[in-house]
């Protein structure tokens, strides 16, 4: 099986695992530092949040990058969609998806229904903006409400030769992220995510989390 990560994210969306993790360390923060971006500039203008995540792939060379996360996307109030954080991450995304090919796997982090207005359903609307910007993986994190099923933006993800998972079994996504945090790395099969990263983190030890929780 190849080595690139947009191919083995895809092999998982089939059910072919090689069993070796796909890394996906949560820094945009670092990514922010690695630019010597302020953190709202960095979130708000889609050239900096693209050069800053294709510097930190040139950095360490994760499997995989977040291209958002659930606390930038709740920084904001008004409707979904039109939020400057998301319209900001989504450019960035349709950008990378053009520039980084097969190189890395493009992960959009979604806060869970229970944190939203409409719960599933503004997911769901999410979710299918960053499919279509171009995004491997749509990983929803728990936000212990377990009675919206997302079985839907599973079926999306799958149309895109994506893959949509979540933080736990009952939001109805066929795939259960596994977090690891960087303190405590350790091999693990399918999606790996780091605990939320401080911009202060030191590469190496970032780049030794990737290696162990790749093997």
């Amino acid at each position: 099986m190849s080595d690139q990560p947009r191919v083995r994210v895809r092999a998982l969306a089939q059910g072919r695992g090689d069993g070796r993790g796909i890394a996906v360390p949560l820094a945009l923060r670092v990514a922010a530092r690695i630019q010597e971006r302020d953190w709202y500039d960095f979130t708000h203008d889609a050239t900096q949040l693209a050069n800053g995540i294709r510097d930190l792939v040139d950095a360490v060379a994760p499997d995989g990058v977040p291209v958002t996360m659930p606390e930038i996307v709740l920084s904001e109030s008004g409707p979904l969609l039109e939020r400057l954080v998301v319209v900001t991450a989504l450019e960035a995304t349709r950008r990378l998806r053009a520039s980084m090919g097969d190189r890395v796997a493009l992960v959009a982090c979604l806060p869970g229904p229970g944190a939203l207005d409409r719960g599933a359903d503004d997911v769901l609307d999410l979710g299918k903006a960053f499919l279509a910007a171009g995004v491997d993986v749509v990983a929803v994190f728990d936000d212990h409400d377990g009675s919206s099923q997302l079985g839907t933006l599973a079926n999306v993800a799958r149309f895109h030769q994506s893959i949509a998972v979540g933080c736990c079994a009952d939001q109805g996504l066929p795939t259960v992220i596994t977090e690891v945090p960087l303190a405590d790395p350790a091999p693990i099969d399918g999606l790996v995510v780091s605990d939320d990263l401080p911009p202060d983190v030191d590469l190496p030890t970032l780049a030794d989390w990737m290696a162990i929780t790749h093997s």
